[in-house]
């Protein structure tokens, strides 16, 4: 017997080489799986091969599911597994189903730019969809939606979440020619949206703010917008031209006459977040689009421990400490653009109950 490494001649029937130790049982070929997707190849009884690709599943009269497959039979294992890529092209873009448009989505950077918080409320939409997730998007109907939309729902916002994220689904799909518009757009939500609670941050949530700028530059634009009074719009389109730290002030501002073009006071607290910005910057204070402010906003408020408020809430904030610091209404209206103070009184300012309890105290 000769050893399957040395070749050097060892005792018959050694399960080892005694000269260099190597065993003598040669290891059987382990077969090559494939993975979830790629299809399947399997032997027929006349000896040929068959590769298989499902393409989606289909209910039949009495409920059963069943597979919808595409397949093609060769005379040899090997071209049949060959195959399989083209066999997984040939799935026509029709067939495409709400798991196989998901599947695209999580998978994209779209999805990957989404925060932790918002990922979850997509993940739960998702679940309310699974019922029906092996439809083809090309055969589901408005009404399809709307009578999963209320059997799966009981208020506004978790119905909501499942139109958007079907939405993401059809913006994928009309990509790729599948469908030619959006039918989430048709789509009523059984609910009326509750009323916006119109809410101020707190001296502590502010506080919380500044703590979490020490280690997250992206958060001196929230407190740009809390200490400036600043729409989102507004912080977006402020050129670095019209920035005059010297002077403490800056130009911009959008919505009315009395908004449009302000002089806009810079407040020492943020003058050093303004400075530290500018060398950074090639136009615009912001250089960020709608999509990434808000991503990066919903990140603060989570690592924070805020409410979670959206980003006018800053300037609701504005509004209310220049009130409750006693500042004129002229001067109020002014800064923060608005014609009347009327308007910022009340669409803006909230006072605080320990301040109305303060302030009749003194009575």
């Amino acid at each position: 017997m000769i050893c399957l490494r040395c070749k050097k001649e060892i005792q018959d029937g050694s399960a080892f080489c005694n000269h260099c130790g190597a065993p003598q049982q040669k290891k059987p070929r382990s077969k090559k799986k494939r993975g979830n997707g790629q299809g399947s190849v399997y032997q027929l009884k006349n000896k040929k091969w068959i590769a298989v690709h499902v393409i989606g599943w289909y209910n039949d009269e009495t409920g059963k599911r069943h597979k919808k497959i595409k397949t093609k039979v060769f005379e040899k294992r090997t071209d049949a597994i060959n195959f399989l890529p083209s066999l997984k092209q040939y799935t026509k873009p029709a067939d495409m189903t709400l798991h196989d448009l998901h599947e695209i989505y999580t998978a994209s950077k779209d999805y990957d730019a989404l925060s932790k918080s918002q990922r979850d409320k997509m993940g739960y939409a998702w679940a309310r969809w699974k019922s029906i997730e092996l439809q083809g998007i090309a055969t589901l109907t408005v009404a399809d939606m709307e009578d999963l939309i209320e059997q799966q729902t009981q208020s506004y916002y978790p119905a909501r979440d499942m139109r958007v994220c079907l939405s993401h689904l059809y913006k994928i799909a009309i990509k790729r020619e599948i469908v030619q518009y959006n039918k989430t757009d048709y789509v009523d939500i059984p609910y009326d949206a509750p009323k916006a609670k119109r809410e101020c941050w707190t001296p502590e949530e502010i506080s919380a703010l500044w703590k979490d700028y020490e280690k997250h530059p992206f958060t001196a634009y929230v407190l740009i917008m809390c200490y400036a009074g600043l729409r989102y719009g507004e912080l977006s389109t402020i050129y670095l031209e019209n920035i005059h730290l010297k002077e403490s002030y800056m130009v911009g501002g959008i919505k009315s006459e009395a908004g449009i073009d302000r002089e806009i006071p810079i407040h020492k607290k943020i003058k050093p977040l303004i400075e530290k910005i500018i060398p950074k910057r090639r136009r615009k204070l912001l250089e960020m689009n709608e999509d990434n402010f808000y991503t990066a906003y919903w990140e603060v408020v989570a690592r924070t421990g805020l409410r979670e408020l959206p980003p006018h809430t800053c300037r609701h904030y504005f509004f209310s400490r220049m009130t409750a610091e006693g500042v004129q209404g002229g001067i109020i209206a002014e800064v923060g653009g608005h014609a009347s103070y009327l308007t910022t009184l009340k669409n803006y300012v909230r006072i605080p109950l320990s301040d109305k309890i303060k302030s009749v105290n003194m009575i």
